[in-house]
């Protein structure tokens, strides 16, 4: 029986919503340079910032070097972009492996947003572990691109 699982946190940012949701769309190749545990990438199918394309990173969890390979979704009219698992060793650990990474304006009189990052994942077995670490990893990556803009500007 698998069991599907699904965690959220929202992150108060410092960037303005619009530089946010522009990054996760459209630059977010730029991550290795903004976060240390984020060695690189690889296109395999499509533009970076395009519908259904396909990208691999490379990175390090819990000191040990692994990759990602997902298929990218955007939904502009929700700020938000997916990234479905479609290899690597996220699925080795689960059945399916869904990061959503959604903007939010708190206030239409003021630029302060939060981002919202949620994994959604099914496990092959109750048994299997939980994804704390991945979770962690997803929460330092989101605060890492907002310091990253907040401190470029």
């Amino acid at each position: 029986m698998c069991v599907r699982v699904k965690l959220s946190a929202e992150i108060e940012i410092e960037s303005s919503p619009e530089s946010y949701f522009k990054c996760l769309k459209e630059e977010l190749h730029h991550l290795p340079n903004a976060a240390s545990r984020v060695h690189g990438f690889e296109f395999h199918e499509d533009e970076f910032n395009t519908q259904g394309s396909v990208k691999s990173w490379t990175y390090t969890l819990v000191g040990k070097d692994e990759t990602f390979k997902e298929r990218f979704e955007i939904d502009e009219a929700n700020c938000s972009v997916s990234m479905i698992a479609v290899g690597g060793h996220m699925l080795e650990r689960f059945k399916s492996y869904k990061i959503i990474c959604k903007v939010i304006r708190v206030s239409t009189d003021k630029p302060a947003a939060t981002v919202k990052g949620t994994l959604v994942y099914e496990k092959h077995q109750e048994s299997d572990t939980e994804v704390f670490k991945e979770f962690e990893f997803m929460i330092t990556m989101l605060k890492d691109l907002d310091k990253n803009l907040f401190l470029g500007k």
